[in-house]
């Protein structure tokens, strides 16, 4: 049997294959994270859900924002919000719903 190094996400639990991978993930979470919080204090009555979706999409996006930002507005029209899935989330999805 093969044995596998793997690095686990301390935020979310998600594991990676690197240890490269795993950082810039946590990296990219406590960016989100610090992205909804600053929403939520500047703008009142956002529903959780939403804010950590709004906090996501702009970490997980921050380069495109760097470019609309600097006066490049059409960049966003790139954005991306889908989220890599993998077996270990179908699995935990799967057993936070039974």
């Amino acid at each position: 049997m093969a044995v596998k190094a793997l690095w686990q996400c301390d935020r979310d639990g998600k594991m990676f294959t690197s240890k490269k991978e795993a950082d810039a993930h946590d990296q990219m979470l406590e960016l989100a994270e610090a992205i909804s919080t600053a929403i939520e204090e500047n703008v009142p009555g956002i529903e959780s859900d939403k804010l950590d979706d709004i906090g996501r999409l702009i970490a997980r996006n921050k380069d495109l924002f760097a470019k609309a930002f600097k006066g490049k507005a059409s960049e966003l029209a790139n954005l991306d919000f889908a989220e890599p899935v993998d077996d270990n989330d179908k699995v935990a999805k799967l057993t936070k719903v039974g």
